[in-house]
């Protein structure tokens, strides 16, 4: 099978965003790894039944910015893997991640 790949953009808050796109997969299938690129963008990988893959696109689309994807309409439930590259447009590229001070 071949692996889905998708992009969105987000117009929120980073962290708001993350913990929304966070909760839409996780209701529909596995993040099995993320990886932040500053705060310009996140890429998720995510493992779904085929058969969840346009629900998964749905509420996507209706919680942040898609690009079009081509339904599958399948009743397999057979894991597929969705890679999905975000972006987020109020970003600024310079994430900065304070350190605390450690006494000693």
């Amino acid at each position: 099978m071949d692996n889905i790949f998708w992009t969105g953009y987000s117009n929120d808050q980073r962290h708001a965003s993350i913990n929304t796109i966070k909760t839409v997969a996780t209701k529909y299938g596995d993040i099995v790894d993320f990886k932040l690129f500053s705060d310009i963008s996140l890429t998720m990988t995510i493992e779904v039944k085929e058969i969840n893959i346009d629900q998964l696109y749905n509420e996507l689309a209706n919680t942040i910015g898609m690009d079009k994807f081509e339904y599958l309409h399948s009743t397999s439930k057979k894991e597929r893997t969705v890679y999905l590259n975000i972006t987020f447009t109020k970003s600024t590229g310079n994430l900065i991640i304070e350190t605390p001070a450690v006494p000693g």
